[in-house]
């Protein structure tokens, strides 16, 4: 008689990720006689990069007409940096692809619109607030689980593109976050 004896991790499949980083947004609103103009700037930084996302979108009350332009790079490079109690954050100045998006009887597309140059400082408001969130799902014999803390605090915000202010911020945030996931398949 032949038996055979597996171990429960041979049967296990485990898969871990933790992440750290930060990251910090803002908005701002102007308008100049019937055109006004929303532009919107988020820089997030991980351990092994920092993306920065950056829209522009104008609107002429009169005519109705509307552009909706956006940029986004990735980089390597040391363009964020953030303090650790959120006290403040700065972005350096950085060139952008921009796009703008058109939609017409065959659909949306895009076109390239030259490029745009963006600097921003954020200075920490009030108290800083915690979070944290937790999730599980299971199908069968997989399961994953993920865990974020974090912490946010308001801020202002002085911030141009190509040079030119952007004026007293709507709304701006900064964050810092360590997550970490975990999947397990049987």
């Amino acid at each position: 008689m032949l038996s055979t004896a597996m171990s429960v991790d041979a049967l296990e499949s485990k898969s871990m990720t933790r992440y750290n980083g930060a990251y910090a947004y803002a908005d701002w609103t102007e308008t100049n006689g019937n055109v006004t103009t929303y532009t919107y700037l988020s820089v997030t930084e991980t351990d092994d990069e920092t993306d920065i996302y950056v829209s522009v979108w104008t609107y002429n009350e009169m005519t109705g007409e509307s552009s909706d332009k956006y940029g986004y790079m990735c980089t390597e490079d040391d363009v964020f940096n953030i303090d650790k109690k959120l006290n403040s954050a700065s972005l350096s100045e950085v060139e952008i692809e921009l796009y703008e998006w058109y939609y017409d009887e065959t659909g949306e597309y895009y076109i390239t619109e030259g490029a745009l140059t963006v600097k921003a400082d954020w200075t920490g408001i009030g108290d800083v607030s915690k979070g944290s969130s937790r999730y599980v799902s299971r199908d069968g014999d997989y399961v994953f689980k993920s865990a974020e803390n974090s912490l946010s605090r308001r801020a202002s915000v002085t911030g141009s593109i190509n040079g030119s202010d952007l004026g007293s911020e709507y709304y701006a945030r900064m964050v810092s976050f360590k997550s970490a996931s975990m999947s397990v398949e049987k």
